[in-house]
């Protein structure tokens, strides 16, 4: 049993927390082994919850004085902002005990919200040469508006009573219609299974359709039609109305969000080296 300065820590919450870090632990380290995989994100995974239990200690060393009234304001905030079949609401109905817990849980809260603030409110707001520098090195990246496309489709859904080969048959009286000069939008009105807004499907970028779907628009000029293609959805002929080329955004337009990150990632550094001090002098223990 693991014990952090004499206070036994619950093997289920490790067993919690493997499991809430192990979909995106998986993701990135994919290609490890199996048991590798395993005995890593339980170390981490132990490494986080003694974390934990360290801040939240030395927040009610720092502020042990959380008034009754300050819980319970914090307390109406949360019942505002749940329906009646929510957590806190059902807390609150399981009794005393159930309460004053809550209540213990919310002060322990709002102490560990206190030392954060305590830890990261005199950082300093990044320089130009930082914002610029950080700029510099995402903007094709994450700064940029990725290349866009404004299609419309005529699609045709396959059915119990509307099989793949009748559709095809369909769509191809539809194409020679297009070829001999009838508008597109008249034929999707006409024939279209998703009719609306003449099947125009506004601006998207890559990855918000089918990849096939994608494919073939993202090839296409402006004005232009496709051939009839094959998506999981149907059958389908697309038109391509507009094209956007990848813009990147200026410095003014997300000068904000890089403040924003730069304060961010100093106040996580800063918890992470306060964190780090109190394990040195912490009492951590398996008995």
């Amino acid at each position: 049993m693991l014990y952090v300065n004499g206070e036994k820590v619950e093997s289920s919450l490790i067993d919690a927390e493997i499991e809430r870090m192990r979909p995106q632990y998986c993701e990135m380290f994919s290609d490890q082994p199996e048991d590798e995989q395993n005995q890593q994100l339980s170390d981490w995974s132990r490494e986080n919850v003694i974390e934990g239990v360290l801040f939240r200690q030395c927040a009610a060393e720092a502020f042990p004085n959380i008034s009754d009234d300050q819980v319970q304001g914090a307390l109406d905030g949360l019942i505002q902002n749940e329906d009646e079949m929510g957590p806190i609401h059902q807390q609150l109905a399981a009794g005393q005990e159930a309460v004053t817990d809550l209540h213990k849980q919310i002060a322990a809260q709002l102490q560990q919200e206190k030392l954060s603030r305590q830890l990261t409110e005199k950082i300093p707001a990044p320089t130009e040469k930082d914002i610029q520098r950080f700029y510099d090195e995402n903007v094709h990246t994450r700064f940029t508006v990725p290349e866009m496309v404004r299609a419309a489709h005529i699609v045709k859904h396959p059915g119990p009573e509307n099989t793949l080969e009748q559709i095809q048959s369909q769509m191809q009286e539809i194409l020679e219609k297009l070829n001999a000069g009838t508008p597109f939008e008249e034929l999707v009105s006409q024939h279209s299974d998703c009719p609306d807004q003449a099947g125009d499907l506004g601006f998207f970028a890559r990855g918000q359709m089918v990849q096939r779907f994608e494919d073939v628009v993202f090839s296409l000029e402006p004005g232009i039609y496709s051939d009839i293609f094959e998506t999981e959805f149907g059958l389908h002929i697309a038109k391509v109305h507009e094209k956007r080329d990848a813009t990147p955004c200026s410095l003014e337009q997300v000068r904000e969000v890089i403040v924003k990150e730069f304060k961010q990632q100093a106040g996580e550094k800063a918890i992470e080296q306060f964190l780090d001090a109190q394990k040195e002098k912490a009492l951590i223990e398996e008995r």
